[in-house]
């Protein structure tokens, strides 16, 4: 279902509130006229002057509107051309020259004055030439007239005797057809003067009536043109306007007609109009411009314009020309829902810069066709709510505070059991960026930052982006923020369950109790034995204080909270006698004792006397029941259903509103619901001599709390970072080798449930101990390896506090591109780098860390200990071929075949959880001598390490081409020995090269010769130059010769 308009307006744009500023589209035209021309003795004076302007009609908005935001008596002040306001303040003007007419869409508006047509110009620019008319074809025939603006770009003669200039004169003519007839000559004029400047004027021509098809207008140039230095004649069809004689009203379209000197702008200027929207329907106790609600309201309605969102809401779902009217009738709306969410609305809040606002406005223009149901949430959003249709009605409800209405226990759901989930961390936002329009800057988006410092701790960075619709106030925007991280922080719970009847009661949006006793630890509901209205009796041992807060679902379906003002249990037996407790005798805080049944008094009447079987909720300070609010109701078979709710925290509205303290109230007894934090933390220290070192200890002991179980300790030295300790089940801890400095811990209490307590932390005491860093490592060394490196570094002698050794590794020989290869822990002096490939190379350093966490000097302190991955081949194939020698594809491919015969073929597959193969294997047997030729193919994993390969068997292990014709041999393996006719490497690292030829490089100079080429048989190298004029050097065991570009020995050195 679609928004749209049944007598649709012509934009159907349309706004609430205030309107932020904004270009519109353009529907006028402009004109000019022109003058006389004159003479002088050298240059005649300009005679032909053109004043141009704009008339522009701009639809504001469907009808009816407030109007410019300081009133039709300062409505310049609230008119921007180019973003800048026609008129100031203090009265003084911006521009000249500007003349503006307001209609605010009513159904009887007068037409505006000046705009005695509905105009459309055509933006031409073709200049006219004697020998090619300018011809156009009109087929709207609602067409009155046309009106055509010609233009020249100087006009004047030079006078070649004297060099005098004066004015020149072009004649012109203009045509009418009809339905493609002959043309009529409707009018013939001149440009007759001078001008120096771009003159233009304007030409209304009336069209004949009665065309069927159109008309074509014809412009002809009469003058020739001169094409002369001397003379400036060249005209131009400026622009063509269609225009439809008729005075328009407008009616219920809010217009603004504009007149503008052109002559202040190169171009029809960008407009933008600060205005009050709408003028809609609120409730008729309402004051719009105090916000003040007058005694009770009957459910009629009055016009006015407000920014209140739940009327704007009322407003566009039940209009019938561009809503939901059609299809939603304003009396399928829930009003009176909608007049407590506008009352919310209207509360002023705190605006974050020490003012006061709204808490919801909504200024919000609409311009286009939206799908219905995304625009009315988009609507509903801005005061934090949604919109569903249920029993015939639109429903809006919002997120603000109110009293649950009904209660659901253990004895009134399906099976007495909940279901929880919670919300995934990810969706647990900590930063907030809300986008908003600022009416100060023209209406141009912001974006407002928010936090939650707590969450970030807790969390981390996880931001979410949201734009506040039609919201135009910093402090809304904010508040928008702070309530989407706090609805994320903390509504985190959601709960499902299954209800017979008891759903009538609830819709989605309705706040409810939820009384679990499995998860308050308690017995906190469950149904009335017997009632009056002022008493209540349950079957229900239970301890209970003056105060606590007693609800019951009435019979007629609400749920009522009355404060408990004494109660009685009965009977009680004791030492095998039989006692009657009445609370006021009692001195103790409990006034009801554990009995069969419960006799509890309230303070004041239930409006109805309970029924037994009525369900009862008990609360206190100590415990409270869950809150939550009703997402959706799914109708199961009969009359079942089940119920989804997501977590409501009613004190999150005031710290939105007014950062006032957020204190959640206890919902389970499950003990302890908070750790108490260890006490008087207290810090000193001792040493002992061993082997003629002194280590020093310093000693962190506290008072320990009631419940605790466990301690989590951290320390640090002079505000450095802190050092966890591991976790204890004492109140005293060790730290050994301690250095000198100033120390503080803190310590904080651990439960039997995981509870945490604040951290207790101790005051800033000097201790003596070490006095200086962990030395440095002695040595690092480096040895090559097939496809790794290993490192070997020397550890200072003596005694010691060293922890670990901290390598590190890098592409470069510098320390500042280095990583961390690894730390390893204290006295390990060696570590094999592997997996890399032959060659490779590394710069390392290392230093030491002691038991504080103290890190001694880098090794070396410059440039870093080379290491390099083995690049001999033998080495590298020994090693390859030893890996090969332990893989099953090996063994599997050098396994005989048993067979009888002197000849075999075999083919095998194996796969197993640990590999997969698959070979073929030929073999012949000669003189009793197997001989075997294979080809193994498989992936095994050996203790975690996959291995993919392909294996041959073979003593000859050729690669054959046939495509010319004749057998070729590119690639041949044989003897031990790899043979290759041609090749192509992209990089190659060579041991040792035996060349038989020639050694040249692949660039040549201009004459085609290598740049550089070592003859291997004559013993000559040969240095060719890059340049073009042919020099050479030449060296050969004689010595070395230049010779000049023309063949000329230049010079030699040496003998031959």
């Amino acid at each position: 279902m679609k928004l749209r308009n049944r007598r649709k307006a012509p934009s159907g744009a349309f706004f609430y509130g205030r309107r932020p500023s904004v270009a519109l589209h353009v529907i006028g035209h402009k004109g000019g006229k022109g003058g006389g021309g004159g003479s002088g003795p050298s240059e005649a004076p300009d005679s032909l002057h053109s004043i141009a302007y704009a008339r522009v009609i701009d639809l504001l908005s469907e009808g009816e509107i407030y109007g410019p935001v300081h009133g039709l008596g300062g409505a310049l002040r609230d008119v921007y051309l180019n973003g800048t306001p026609v008129a100031n303040a203090d009265g003084s003007l911006n521009f000249s020259n500007v003349s503006i007419d307001f209609r605010t869409g009513t159904q009887w508006q007068d037409p505006l004055p000046g705009f005695p047509a509905s105009e459309n110009t055509i933006g031409v620019n073709t200049e006219l030439k004697a020998t090619q008319p300018w011809v156009r074809l009109f087929t709207n025939r609602q067409l009155s007239a046309v009106r055509v603006t010609l233009a020249v770009e100087g006009l004047s003669k030079a006078d070649t005797s004297n060099g005098d200039i004066n004015g020149y004169r072009v004649e012109y003519a203009i045509d009418v057809s009809r339905d493609g007839g002959a043309y009529q000559q409707v009018l013939a004029s001149a440009f007759d003067g001078k001008t120096t400047q771009r003159y233009a004027r304007s030409h209304r021509i009336d069209l004949p009536a009665g065309a069927q098809q159109g008309w074509s207008v014809r412009v002809r140039r009469l003058t020739a043109n001169a094409n002369s230095n001397t003379i400036a004649d060249r005209t131009f069809v400026d622009a063509v306007t269609e225009v439809i004689d008729a005075k328009l009203r407008y009616p219920m379209s809010a217009v603004v007609g504009i007149k503008i000197d052109a002559s202040q702008f190169q171009s029809v200027p960008t407009r933008a109009y600060d205005m009050k929207g709408r003028i809609i329907r609120v409730p008729s106790n309402y004051d719009p411009e105090t916000r003040a609600y007058i005694g009770t309201w009957d459910g009629t309605f009055k016009t006015a314009w407000t920014d209140n969102p739940a009327r704007v809401f009322f407003d566009l779902v039940g209009n019938d020309r561009y809503g939901l009217g059609e299809r939603v009738p304003a009396g399928w709306l829930d009003k009176w829902g909608l007049y407590q969410i506008g009352r919310y609305c209207d509360e002023l809040v705190d605006d974050g810069f020490g003012g006061k606002e709204p808490r919801f406005t909504c200024n919000v223009y609409l311009q286009t066709t939206a799908d219905a149901y995304r625009v009315v949430q988009d609507l509903a959003s801005v005061f934090r709510g949604m919109a569903y249709w249920a029993n015939s009605s639109v429903i809006a409800v919002a997120d603000m505070p109110g009293d649950p209405v009904y209660t659901y226990s253990s004895a009134n759901v399906i099976d007495g059991r909940f279901s929880y989930t919670g919300s995934a961390l990810n969706t647990r936002y900590t930063v907030a960026l809300v986008s908003w329009c600022d009416l100060t800057d023209m209406g141009r988006q912001k974006v407002e930052y928010v936090e939650n410092r707590e969450g970030i701790a807790r969390y981390g960075i996880k931001q979410l982006e949201v734009t506040a619709f039609g919201c135009t106030s910093r402090g809304q925007a904010n508040r928008v923020g702070k309530w989407l991280l706090l609805t994320s922080n903390l509504e985190t719970r959601g709960v499902t369950f299954s209800v017979g009847l008891e759903q009538c009661q609830i819709r989605p949006g309705s706040i409810i109790r939820v009384a679990d006793q499995h998860l308050a630890g308690r017995r906190i509901g469950g149904r009335i034995r017997e009632a009056t209205a002022s008493r209540i009796v349950v079957d229900a041992e239970l301890g209970i204080r003056p105060g606590d807060r007693l609800t019951v679902n009435l019979p007629s379906g609400k749920s009522e909270t009355r404060v408990v003002s004494s109660a009685m249990g009965e009977p009680l037996t004791l030492d095998s006698g039989v006692y009657s407790y009445d609370s006021t005798a009692l001195t103790w805080d409990l006034i009801g004792l554990p009995g069969t049944a419960m006799h509890i008094d309230v303070s004041t009447p239930f409006s109805e006397v309970p029924e037994p079987d009525c369900v009862w909720t008990l609360e206190s300070e100590a415990l409270s029941a869950q809150t939550f609010r009703v997402l959706s109701i799914k109708r199961k078979d009969g009359v079942l259903a089940d119920i989804s709710a997501i977590q409501h925290e009613p004190g999150k509205f005031n710290n939105v509103d007014f950062g006032t303290r957020l204190d959640r109230p206890p919902i389970s007894v499950v003990p302890p619901g908070v750790q108490s934090p260890p006490t008087e933390p207290r810090i000193s220290s001792y040493y002992i001599v061993s082997q003629g070192v002194a280590n020093h200890f310093a000693v962190f002991e506290w008072t320990p709390p009631a419940v605790a179980v466990s301690y989590e300790v951290q320390w640090r030295r002079d505000n450095s970072d802190w050092i966890q300790l591991p976790p204890t089940g004492t109140t005293r801890v060790e730290v050994p080798n301690i250095y000198a400095g100033a120390y503080t811990f803190r310590v904080r209490a651990m439960n039997a449930m995981g509870i945490a307590s604040i951290w207790a932390t101790s005051s800033l005491t000097q201790l003596d101990g070490i006095l200086g860093p962990p030395p440095r490592v002695t040595s690092l060394a480096t040895t090559s390896l097939a496809f790794g490196v290993r490192l070997d570094w020397g550890l200072p002698p003596g005694p010691s506090i060293i922890s670990r050794t901290e390598l590190f590794y890098s592409r470069t020989p510098s320390f500042d591109d280095a990583t961390p290869l690894g730390d390893f822990a204290y006295p390990q002096n060696t570590h094999t780098l592997m997996g890399l490939a032959a060659g490779v190379e590394f710069w390392f350093w290392a230093r030491l860390v002691d038991k504080n966490g103290v890190v001694g000097e880098i090794y070396p302190s410059g440039v870093g200990i080379h290491g390099k991955a083995s690049a001999d081949a033998d080495l590298i194939l020994d090693y390859i071929a030893g890996q090969i020698k332990e893989t099953h594809l090996y063994q599997a491919l050098r396994e005989k075949i048993d067979s009888a015969g002197e000849t075999a073929v075999e083919v095998a597959a194996l796969t197993s959880a640990l590999a997969a193969m698959w070979t073929v294997k030929t073999q012949m047997t000669v003189d009793g001598k197997p001989y075997m030729a294979g080809i193994g193919v498989g992936v095994e994993n050996d203790k975690g390490v996959v291995t993919s390969q392909v294996l041959l068997s073979a003593q000859r292990v050729a690669v054959l081409d046939e495509s010319s014709g004749s057998l070729k041999t590119p690639f041949v393996v044989q003897g031990g020995q790899v043979f290759i006719n041609q090749a192509f490497i992209g990089q190659a690292s060579i041991g040792s090269a035996q060349i038989a030829d020639v050694l040249r490089s692949d660039a040549v100079n201009p004459q085609g010769l290598p740049v550089l080429s070592l003859n291997m048989r004559s013993g000559v190298m040969s240095f060719n130059g890059t340049v073009s004029d042919g020099s050479r050097t030449e060296i050969n065991n004689n010595g070395m010769r230049y010779y000049y570009p023309n063949g000329v020995l230049g010079a030699r050195f040496g003998g031959g």
